[in-house]
Formats: C-alpha cells, sequence, structure tokens
C-alpha cells in the first residue's frame, strides 16, 4: 500500500510514526517525495482468557496480570467519598442489579494493580450468592459462572486515529498544525468523529450485542476499563425485568407506556437446561475470535486501499464509523424491551446501515423477507459450534419467526396480480421505513396489513450482525468495492 505522508510529521521522523501505527515499510520515498510503500504486521486485537468457569478443573486467576506498560485508570481520590457512597447505597439494596452495579463499579474504580485480585473478589462474590428453595433449602444460584479477562490491543485506537490525521491535513498544512500545537501543547489536533469511536478505548460495545442476545432476559454483564473488559456469565438466564418494586427511581418511568411490550418477546426458545454447562462461558470466546477477525478487516489500514493502490482514508473513516454505530444500535434494542416505539425507531436506521453500506441492497425491505433472513441463518449456522449454537442462534430464530409473523399480517389480497409474498413485503417494509421518517411516495401497501409487528421483529438486524461477524470474505470485498 501507498501512504504519503508530510516530512514534518512525528517530530520530523515519519517511519517511526507508520511503526507507531502497525505499518512495516517496504520501500522509503525517493528524495523530494513522500510516498512511502508499506504493508500490515500480523496482529491479534482481540483476546479472552478464561479465569475461572465450568469447563476449567481450577481457576486462573493468576493468570491475570495488570497490562504493561499500565495504562491510565481507576477512580481519582477526588471521587472516594462520592464512590463510598454509591456502593453503600448498592450494598443496602440487596438486590441482583445492585449486586452486579457493585462489582462493576468496583472493578472501574480500582487502579490498574488491583484488577486482578478485584476480578477474583467479583467471581467469589456471584459464587456466594444463594438460592435458597420454599423447604428452606440453599444452594449456589451461579454454579456455573465464568470469568473473562478481554484484552483490547491499543493499535485497534491507534488505527482509529490514522484516518483522523489524514482528514485533518484537509484543512490545514503539517507546518500549520504543529505551530498550533507548539502554542497549546495540550490541544488535540487529530478528533475528527472521535466521540464516536470510542469502542476502541473500552470495548463494552463490541461484546453488548452478544450479552444482550437474549433481551428481555440477561446472562451475563462486563465491568470496562481502557482496553480490557473484565466479564462475567451467570451460566443461566435471569429475568431482565421484574413486575415488582425496582430499586431504581427511573424505572417508574414505565407507568408511563399503556402496555409492557417485553411481555410479548420470546425469552423460552433458548432452553438452558439443554445448554452445555460451559456454553455461555463458550459463547464470549467465540465472539471474541469473530470479533477479532472482523475488526482487523475493519479498522486496519490494510483494507483500504484505491485504484492506485493508496491508502483511502475517508473510506476507512467511513466503515468504522459504520460498525460502531451499528453495535450501538443493535445493543440500544436490546436494553429497550419495554418501549417498542423506540426499538424500531433503533431498528430502522439500523437497517439502513446494514443495506445501504453492507449489504447495498435496494432499500431495507430485502432484507426483512423470510427468504432472505432463511438463507442467511442456513450460512451463518456453518460457522458457530453446535454446543454454543443455540445461545448464539438465539436471536436469529426469533427474529425469523416475527418475520413470517409479519407476512401474514396481510388480511387481502393483493390489487396487484403480478404480487408476490416477496415483493409485497419488501413494499410493506419500505413504507414502514418511510413513515418513521415523515414522507412515503405510495403507502397504500400500509392499507392491506394490520400493521402488528411481533415483539421480536426487532432483532433482526441481530441476523445480520452474526452475517458480518461469519462472512469475513464478504465483508472484505464490500469494503474494498466502496475504495474504488
Amino acid at each position: 500500500m501507498k501512504i504519503s505522508l508530510p516530512s514534518q510529521m512525528f517530530g520530523g521522523q515519519p517511519a517511526g510514526l507508520l511503526s507507531h501505527f502497525g505499518l512495516q515499510i517496504e520501500k522509503r520515498p525517493t528524495p523530494g517525495q513522500d510516498t512511502w510503500q508499506v504493508s500490515g504486521k500480523p496482529m491479534t486485537l482481540i483476546k479472552s482468557q478464561v479465569l475461572h468457569g465450568p469447563a476449567l478443573t481450577r481457576s486462573r486467576f493468576d493468570v491475570s496480570t495488570p497490562p504493561t506498560p499500565n495504562p491510565p485508570g481507576g477512580m481519582g481520590p477526588e471521587l472516594s467519598a462520592e464512590f463510598e457512597d454509591l456502593v453503600k447505597t448498592l450494598d443496602e439494596a440487596q438486590t441482583l442489579p445492585a449486586l452486579f452495579d457493585r462489582i462493576t463499579a468496583t472493578l472501574i474504580a480500582v487502579p490498574g494493580q488491583q484488577v486482578p485480585a478485584t476480578t477474583q473478589w467479583g467471581s467469589e462474590v456471584l459464587a456466594a450468592v444463594p438460592l435458597t428453595s420454599t423447604d428452606g433449602g440453599r444452594e449456589p444460584l451461579f454454579p456455573r459462572h465464568s470469568v473473562h479477562d478481554i484484552r483490547i490491543n491499543e493499535i485497534l485506537y491507534r488505527w482509529s486515529k490514522l484516518p483522523q490525521i489524514f482528514l485533518r491535513l484537509r484543512y490545514n498544512t503539517a507546518e500549520e498544525i504543529i505551530a498550533e500545537s507548539a502554542l497549546d501543547p495540550h490541544s488535540l489536533a487529530f478528533q475528527a468523529s472521535s466521540g464516536l469511536l470510542e469502542g476502541t478505548v473500552f470495548g463494552g460495545i463490541y461484546f453488548a450485542p452478544l450479552l444482550g442476545n437474549l433481551t428481555p432476559t440477561m446472562w451475563g454483564f462486563a465491568a470496562p476499563r481502557y482496553g480490557q473488559l473484565i466479564l462475567y456469565t451467570l451460566g443461566r438466564q435471569l429475568p431482565g425485568l421484574g413486575h415488582g418494586a425496582s430499586r431504581d427511581s427511573l424505572d417508574t418511568l414505565r407507568i408511563l407506556f399503556h402496555n409492557n411490550p417485553s411481555q410479548d418477546f420470546d425469552s423460552i426458545s433458548c432452553d438452558p437446561d439443554e445448554l452445555h454447562k460451559a456454553a455461555f462461558s463458550e459463547a464470549v470466546d467465540w465472539w471474541a475470535g469473530r470479533l477479532n477477525d472482523t475488526l482487523l478487516d475493519i479498522f486496519s489500514p490494510m483494507t483500504y486501499i484505491d485504484a492506485a493502490g493508496r491508502y483511502d482514508p475517508a473510506t476507512h473513516q467511513g466503515w468504522m464509523l459504520n460498525f460502531e454505530q451499528l453495535l450501538g444500535r443493535i445493543s440500544a434494542i436490546a436494553r429497550h424491551p419495554r418501549d417498542q416505539a423506540a426499538q424500531l425507531m433503533l431498528m430502522f436506521p439500523a437497517m439502513d446501515l446494514l443495506g445501504d453500506r453492507f449489504t447495498g441492497s435496494n432499500g431495507i425491505g430485502q432484507l426483512m423477507t423470510p427468504k432472505r433472513l432463511r438463507k442467511r441463518i442456513a450460512a451463518i449456522e456453518t460457522h458457530v459450534p453446535a454446543r454454543i449454537r443455540p445461545l448464539i442462534m438465539a436471536p436469529a430464530y426469533r427474529g425469523l419467526r416475527a418475520a413470517e409473523q409479519v407476512l401474514n399480517g396481510f388480511f387481502v389480497p393483493s390489487p396487484d396480480p403480478n404480487s408476490t409474498e416477496t415483493t409485497r413485503l419488501q413494499h410493506l417494509w419500505n413504507a414502514r421505513r418511510n413513515t418513521t421518517h415523515g414522507f412515503n411516495l405510495d403507502a397504500s401497501v400500509l392499507a392491506e396489513h394490520n400493521g402488528a409487528l411481533p415483539a421480536d421483529i426487532v432483532l433482526v438486524p441481530m441476523i445480520y450482525l452474526l452475517d458480518i461477524l461469519t462472512d469475513r470474505e464478504h465483508l472484505v470485498a464490500r469494503i474494498q468495492r466502496s475504495c474504488q
């Protein structure tokens, strides 16, 4: 790949800048030129270590060491009083959500050298939670819980900064940027859309779709730190929503809704009694491996080479934003099962992203048909190990059944004799999508359908996310076509 860098960059050592971004120099510029020939170095971006779990004969908390060099993290001393108040409130609540918050907040607050011991403490807290039966017997509630130490390679963050350098150089010369930095050493010169790429620092957004894939039930949670996630699986499903009093005062806002759409979700299709004892733990490791490959393809600058063999920073920036925005929408859908209107408002732009960028379909209608969903699910299943398939594929099966139910919502025959089930659905979904944006040139199809959308329909974007994670060749080909 060819990449042009002003000679003033990186203190007059652009070769050092290229190395900083994990690029191998193949050919240096000729005198008077600024074009370098580079190649990529082998990288592992996401690494998951199991510290405790049903598949291990013993816990391995000893292998979890603080990152070197130790990144900034933990709570500043000025927040200690506020943190103690929070801890007191959580401890007094005596609910499972409060307990999970307590573990997460503590892992975020402690300094780096205390993370391994605190991780083990969190595991011991979960192991001690009792399940009391009606006859007074007690047993562990989470006997199959697991703990994962997930590390995020710093190069991921660096790669997110590379296009920001070139985008800024469209507005100012290297000399102007250097002069500006000299006047204000604390200024951040390269920040194009950096606030939208925080996953590269904390990483929680990358695992949120997995941990929320059984919405409205939950089976794990994670504590984010710089370049690290401590992820706990519970080894079982828990109701994510309760009908009784909540410790969270904001939860009382649910009385504003006239119904509880979360009750319409399928929360039993994934039977935990039929899962292997290590399925939840193995699902995390499988997801980490697939995520590593996907992030390599989307974040590596070596993916973005135009027809002239040059690095394409604008396309690089666009695809990183596409992926993180897609993950953000899918994660938010999983977190809001009480509000179907909010979920649909998140689903439609998620489908727009998938249609416009990841699949190149003509509108979202093509992506919502059962025929296409069945085809994608069949392809995804070949990449998912049988032991974790019921867990990984649960949202896909639920989304497919919901799409089939939408088809049954047509209550009058189409006036168009050439209409088919597929074309009717395509028109319907494109019309439903357009009405959320306040416009529709031809919404007559809405008069042919009862308008009911099953709760699980919002899980359809998850099918395409699984497709992205498992069909690496199609994703890379799609990206590279956008560079031409």
